[in-house]
């Protein structure tokens, strides 16, 4: 190691050495009038949307617990016919492959109308403007529950409500201030310029 070098690294250890470093400005995107989290500085998430949210998520859940139950009750030869609407209209053999066909059936149903609601949830979340009509689409989809049992119909009251709030205005200006940041032309930097290698001029000292 050269003697300016050596010197330079001995003058890391100097107290005020850190005074004089850049850093980076905190983001604060353009929202215009709307109010900014001081402490992410994205658009504040109004409390109606997360009631919403949490109303998607919680159609989700129960939608899944009436899926699981319409299994657990299918798994039995007795409870086979009754545990769910679409297995008592058709009737099928417990060992057809009608049967196959059902079960799968049930499934898709059950994994469609949870996946719907909770993907709506988290993309309104993230303030994408298309999530209100993802809600009504969702609620569409929760329908599909009359096919499976009282329990994993009850998850269509959650999702309509929690559709229905994305249309109040205060989620309605959240949704559009983050419009605003997305349709935003990007920020192109150029080249750096005048690059420095090695010891910055602030840690170097003359060898005396």
């Amino acid at each position: 190691m050269t003697d300016q070098a050596r010197a330079g690294e001995d003058h890391l250890g100097d107290p005020g050495a850190h005074q004089a470093i850049d850093v980076l400005a905190p983001y604060r995107p353009a929202v215009g009038a709307y109010p900014v989290s001081s402490r992410t500085g994205e658009p504040q998430r109004p409390v109606m949307l997360g009631i919403a949210c949490g109303l998607l998520v919680a159609g989700a859940v129960v939608s899944s617990v009436g899926l699981v139950t319409v299994l657990w009750d299918a798994a039995t030869v007795t409870g086979y016919h009754t545990a769910a609407r679409i297995l008592e209209w058709t009737k099928p053999n417990p060992v057809s492959f009608l049967t196959i066909v059902m079960v799968l059936t049930i499934g898709a149903i059950g994994a469609l109308v949870a996946t719907a609601a909770t993907a709506i949830a988290y993309n309104a979340w993230n303030g994408r403007r298309w999530a209100r009509l993802g809600g009504i689409v969702a609620l569409a989809i929760s329908a599909l529950t009359i096919l499976l049992n009282p329990l994993a119909m009850i998850a269509m009251a959650p999702i309509a409500i929690g559709a229905a709030l994305l249309w109040v205005p205060v989620v309605g200006r959240y949704l559009a201030a983050w419009g605003t940041i997305r349709t935003a032309p990007a920020v192109r930097r150029g080249w750096a310029e005048n690059v420095r290698y090695g010891i910055l001029p602030r840690y170097r000292r003359e060898a005396s």
